[in-house]
Formats: structure tokens, sequence, C-alpha cells
């Protein structure tokens, strides 16, 4: 007998049962990757039985309801199950929000399929090779698909207050400051072109080629993406996704881009696009102890997706975790090494205290599901008596001064209920808005574009006597992370309408029409 060959058997014995029995425990807390994979109806567990405490959770809805923070959404995935999924006043489960610069993650990942596909062939092709005629200057004809997905292209840019990043025809008109591949600045053209460089490869739009080979395999549908004037769908932000479906695609990215089976993304493109590729210089203050890999922002133990004004999809493989936030939150929302950083650590990752269930906490789960309902639920809130000038003013009709923006008139009408009627005209359009007088918004419905859906609007809206001669309205789109501050500030014939919202104040001036 060959003991030899006995010894390895037994050995290889004994391993595979110590492997099928370490394998065994994870599974039951979720850590064994591609086991399960949701459809629109989410596992949905305590937090306690992903190793989690409710209580820190229950503290951070707490801290934000007290505070000024605008959230939106906020979902917390363990071993692939929601533990924990709040949706703060208008908003619900099933509204599509614009993830704004999280797209470019999307557009990563579809380069990878096209990789893999072989509708690409490296990362070295430039980008003349596709679109000559918008690389005319010799200094731009060594801009790669490599420069393109780590920020290094070298244009002369500014994010936010150049041109539009989607208009090619910009690609001939900015200019070159630095060497391709040199220098990180932030630039959604990038992205933008290469999607028409997916469109003009696969023969079909950007948007086709995503269903196909990715939202279709994910059950992703009800979801909107916005088309440029060139044609092409935008490439840097503007896809409009549920919070859940946000969800679905960081979960795609923390089983190694395999879903149901199927592999979506190959491993080796998840594994590349979410490593560091480029160091953040120290000036880029929003994106402090962050850098980048291939339109992935790279954390520590992590990487994220991440749009303005706070929409977030945040995956952490250590801790099998994906946390989707959206939000309206321009200033501390959205600065990462300032606020983010730590409110995720103190809030999410500190509340993560085994891989194995925690003992039940019945007491504090109750009381999170209960602060959940009255976030999701706002109750009225008593507004201040209506001072004398709301009797004054009501029903007067405005005519605004000349201004950018178009608005012409502006007419509010009190009673005695809880929402009074604010008539404004916009260009040539005339608006009726209903605006809630205590504390909750009233959804109103037109039926044509705000800039954020092509075919009409929700649009939410609430107001409050700031003193007795100025009345605020908060206007909020749909679906859009930023909302409008109107001020209205009445005094005898005249009123004051100050406008607010992010990257734009104005002041107009009006007169009681007579």
């Amino acid at each position: 007998m060959d003991y030899s060959m006995m010894k390895y058997r037994l050995q290889s014995i004994i391993f595979l049962i110590i492997f099928l029995g370490f394998s065994f425990s994870i599974s039951l807390y979720g850590k064994t990757k591609n086991s399960y994979y949701p459809d629109d109806a989410w596992k949905i567990s305590t937090p306690e039985e992903q190793g989690i405490d409710s209580k820190i959770i229950l503290e951070m809805l707490r801290n934000i309801q007290s505070s000024t923070l605008d959230f939106h959404s906020i979902l917390i995935i363990r071993n692939g199950t929601i533990v924990t999924e709040v949706y703060w006043a208008p908003y619900n489960k099933n509204i599509i929000h614009n993830v704004k610069s999280a797209s470019k993650s999307i557009i990563s990942a579809l380069v990878g399929i096209a990789l893999e596909k072989k509708y690409l062939n490296n990362l070295h092709q430039k980008v003349s090779e596709f679109f000559p005629e918008y690389v005319h200057d010799q200094s731009k004809q060594d801009i790669s698909l490599y420069d393109l997905l780590t920020m290094t292209a070298g244009f002369n840019w500014m994010e936010d207050s150049g041109p539009s990043p989607y208009d090619l025809e910009n690609w001939i008109k900015i200019p070159m400051r630095d060497k391709p591949g040199e220098k990180f600045e932030y630039n959604t053209m990038l992205p933008h072109m290469m999607s028409a460089i997916l469109t003009k490869v696969s023969g079909e739009s950007t948007k086709n080629f995503a269903d196909t080979y990715l939202f279709n395999p994910l059950g992703i549908k009800s979801y909107r993406w916005t088309k440029s004037s060139d044609g092409y769908y935008h490439g840097g932000s503007d896809i409009f996704l549920t919070p859940r479906d946000m969800a679905k695609f960081g979960y795609l990215f923390l089983n190694k881009g395999k879903w149901n089976q199927q592999q979506i993304v190959s491993e080796e493109w998840v594994k590349e696009s979410t490593s560091l590729k480029v160091k953040i210089p120290d000036n880029v203050s929003y994106a402090m102890d962050l850098d980048y890999g291939y339109w992935w922002w790279i954390q520590d133990k992590g990487y994220m997706a991440w749009g303005a004004g706070g929409q977030y999809i945040i995956v952490r493989p250590d801790l099998d975790l994906v946390v989707v936030i959206t939000a309206n939150g321009f200033e501390n929302i959205n600065r990462y090494g300032e606020f983010m950083k730590s409110f995720l650590a103190k809030n999410i990752y500190s509340a993560i205290k085994s891989d194995s269930p925690l003992p039940a906490n019945p007491s504090a789960f109750q009381e999170l599901n209960n602060t959940i309902l009255r976030i999701e639920n706002p109750k009225e809130t008593s507004n201040r008596s209506m001072p004398e000038i709301a009797a004054k003013i009501s029903n007067n009709n405005y005519i605004l001064e000349s201004n950018k923006m178009g608005f012409k008139s502006t007419n509010l009408t009190f009673d005695k209920s809880a929402a009074c009627s604010w008539k404004y005209c916009l260009a040539d359009k005339k608006i009726n808005m209903q605006v809630g007088l205590k504390g909750n918004y009233i959804i109103n419905k037109i039926d044509f574009s705000m800039g954020v859906h092509p075919d009409g609007e929700e649009i939410a809206c609430k107001g409050y006597w700031k003193n007795d001669d100025t009345f605020i309205i908060e206007h909020h789109i749909i679906g859009d992370p930023s909302k409008q501050i109107f001020e209205l500030c009445f005094h005898e014939q005249n009123v004051t309408m100050k406008i607010s919202t992010y990257g734009m104040n104005a002041t107009i001036k009006g007169t009681i029409e007579k």
C-alpha cells in the first residue's frame, strides 16, 4: 500500500471538510459571494442579524433630523441584505433620482464590457482613432482612453465654470494646459467623449449598449438617461436611477462583476477600475483623502461612485457592504474629506460590530422603524400665525423687472387652509403651484420640462413666513439633487424676490400690477 498516497488523500479530505465547514459558516452571515442576487424584492433583515448595531443607525437618523442636512435617501446593505432603508419625504423607493457624476462609474463599467466584447482593443488607443475631427491640434492627438478614464487628458478646464461638457465641438475649442497623462483635472468632457466612442464602436447608442450588457441583466428598467444636443447620451452625468437600482450596481461590483452566475463585468476590470491609478492633488479640496481609479473614487478599504450634491454608491468589500445615499447636499454632504468621511465612519462603519449575528435588540429596532416611519410620513406642523400683510398681498400680481432667468410675474393667494396658491410666469409659461404651509411638501405636476424630465416635472413646494413681511418657498423638482429657495419680501406696493440654488443667486424686484 502506498502510505504517502493515503496520507495525501487523507490530508485532501481533511482540507475539503475544513473548507466546506468554513464556507458553510461564512454563508450563514452572507459572506459567500454570488449566492444571492436581488430582484425587485431585496432580502430584508434587522441590522443585528447582519452584525450591525441598530442603536448607532438610530442615533444617525436622529442626528440628521435635528440638523440642516438634506438627505433624500439612505440604504445600507450588508451580506446582500437591506438592513436600513429610509426616504425623506417627498421621496420613496420608486422615484428615480439623478445620480449626477456617479454616472461616470457606470460608463467605466461599460468601457470594461466593451474591452471584453472586443469593441475596444486596449486603453492605449487614442481618441484620434475614433474622432480625428475633434483633435486637430497636435497636442491633443496623444490623448488616450486611459487618459480619459483617469481624468488626465490635459485640457485647460474648470468644471462647472466653462462651456458645456456635452458638446464635442468643445474638444476643438478648449486649449490644452498639460501633456496627456501628466495631471489630474476633473473634466466631464472626457466621459462624454467616451460615450460617443462607445456609440461609434458598438453601432448603437450608449443607452442601448448599457441596456443589453448591463442594465437588463441586473433587472434595471425604470431609469432615464439624458441625451445631449449632439445626439449622444451624457457620458458624465444625468442617469436617473432608483436608490435600489443604484445599490444593484454597487452589489455587482462587490461581487466582482458577477450576477446570477453570469459575468457581467470582468473580474479583472472590477479590480483594475477600482484600484488607485491617480493620486488626487491636495488642492482638490472637495476630494480630500480620496484617490482615483477609472472613474471611481478610491477611499481607504473601498471605493465609491460619487455625484454632485451627495449622490453616493459606496462599496466596502472588507465589510461586505454597499451604502447608497441620495441628497441635496451641495455643501457638507458634497465634501468627502471635510464631512462625509467622518459621517460614514461614525454612523455606518462603526455600527458594524461583527461578521456574525448580534443578539437581537427588539427595542432599538422598533424605535429605528418608528423613526423611519416618522421621516417618511412627517406630521403636519403648526405654522406661525398669518401676518397682517398676507391678506394685503393675497392675489396681488407683481410685475417683475427684466431678468436673465425669465421670471415675469409672481402672485400669492392665501386662505385659511393648509396651503397657498403661488402663480408665476416664467418666459411664456404660466405656472400654478400649491405650496404646503404646515411643514409638508405638496406635489405639483407641470407638462413641460424644467431641465430634469423632458416631458414634464413633479415639483414639491412648501412655504412659511420668515417674519412679518417675508415669505419663504422651498421649490424642489423631484429627482433633482438641488432645490430652489424663493424669498419674497413685500413692502407697500413692491416685492423683492431673492432666488438661491446651487451655483446661482439672483435678486429680482417687482411692482404691483395696477
